[in-house]
């Protein structure tokens, strides 16, 4: 047996229209340390990119807790599917369903801490990380 992991996420995206796509690697440690930034009011999107090194995978979703001073405010469930190994090792790609960022003063004041992770059919998590973002009332 291969001593790769069976699911690696390459790359978690945020995107918008009108905003270049930012990727965020979440193998980097201080993506909760620097906030990404949203800009109140807009629709805006998730994607996943992954690899399937070896095996099927199946029943994959990704969850997220997003929370402000401790306190949860919103939470996405959506799942991913099943997947084999790619013959050429391209990644695999997924988009979520765009949300909406809420807005006002309270909602720009602070940061939101999101926790991150892919869970399998078993229950295994295959991916556990945290970033943040902010809102703000232009794009910075």
């Amino acid at each position: 047996m291969s001593e790769e992991p069976e699911f690696v996420l390459l790359a978690l995206t945020v995107s918008s229209e009108g905003r270049e796509r930012r990727r965020l690697d979440p193998a980097d440690g201080r993506l909760a340390a620097g906030p990404v930034v949203i800009k109140e009011g807009v629709e805006y999107s998730l994607g996943l990119e992954f690899r399937v090194n070896h095996g099927d995978t199946s029943g994959m979703r990704y969850i997220h807790v997003v929370k402000r001073a401790g306190i949860t405010v919103d939470k996405l469930e959506a799942v991913l599917g099943s997947y084999g190994p790619s013959p050429d090792g391209s990644p695999c790609k997924k988009e979520l369903p765009a949300e909406e960022a809420p807005t006002g003063l309270q909602a720009r004041s602070g940061t939101y801490s999101v926790r991150s992770r892919v869970i399998g059919d078993e229950g295994t998590v295959d991916v556990d990380f945290e970033w943040s973002y902010k809102l703000a009332k232009d794009w910075q």
